[in-house]
């Protein structure tokens, strides 16, 4: 049996749809201690909500990941929002990106691109919807803009969902997100791989920035992920294993 290794850092927990569910009741509730409205550093703080609904299929010979997402997110700010971003990272290592020629002015060029970053494939949504109903994304790079159908107002929450894949490659990017020989079986590290919804907070409202290869800043919140892989993989990642007896 090959022992190869697909390791998540993504900052989200795996659970069964049974524990994420009892999770979801007990998150935004008053009896859990680490939820943001119950411990605010003052009394007009905020932070948006967010629980993601993941499921992804990661293909070891072609080297993509095929997934659809489901987000609810509410707007627990004080502002009515029309429009929402979503980071689209690995976006950032392809042919033409910002961060290629980030590295081209900075001596540091980019010489050598796999496949699918020759094509300009990091993370490729195919469709969006909100609340059901099918919106027409615009992209910027590593930043995805999506105007709401009709405002969000404050206390509300909104439903989108989307398919999309990202694509594993090698080249002289260095990313986080790579596919490398590990004892001589191949191990596929998983880096924000997903669409992420932007921060919005009382400081700068929307944060746009493109990513530079640089730190991450995401909401705090709930994944619900099932992971398909062939048999012979071994899945680790953060969060607390829910069938050890099974799986080891």
């Amino acid at each position: 049996m090959k022992h190869i290794l697909f390791s998540l850092s993504m900052l989200f927990a795996l659970a069964t749809q049974v524990h994420a569910q009892r999770q979801d009741n007990f998150y935004r509730s008053e009896n859990n201690p680490h939820y943001w409205q119950n411990r605010k550093p003052h009394p007009a703080y905020w932070q948006q909500d967010v629980h993601y609904r993941i499921n992804a299929g990661i293909d070891e010979k072609t080297r993509i990941i095929h997934a659809t997402e489901e987000l609810t997110y509410w707007n627990n700010s004080p502002n009515t929002l029309t429009e929402v971003y979503f980071h689209l990272y690995q976006n950032a290592f392809v042919k033409g990106s910002h961060l290629e020629e980030l590295q081209a002015i900075n001596d540091a060029k980019v010489r050598r691109m796999g496949k699918y970053q020759q094509a300009g494939l990091g993370t490729k949504v195919s469709f969006v919807k909100v609340d059901g109903q099918a919106v027409e994304p615009i992209f910027d790079q590593t930043i995805m803009k999506v105007v709401l159908p009709k405002p969000l107002k404050p206390g509300e929450s909104i439903e989108f969902s989307m398919h999309f894949n990202t694509y594993f490659d090698q080249g002289d990017f260095r990313r986080r997100m790579a596919v490398y020989n590990s004892w001589g079986f191949p191990h596929f590290n998983g880096v924000h791989w997903y669409p992420r919804i932007a921060v919005y907070d009382a400081k700068k409202g929307w944060d746009t920035d493109q990513h530079l290869n640089k730190e991450l800043y995401g909401d705090y919140g709930l994944f619900d992920v099932k992971l398909t892989f062939a048999s012979n993989y071994i899945v680790e990642a953060t969060g607390a294993l829910q069938n050890q007896q099974e799986m080891l």
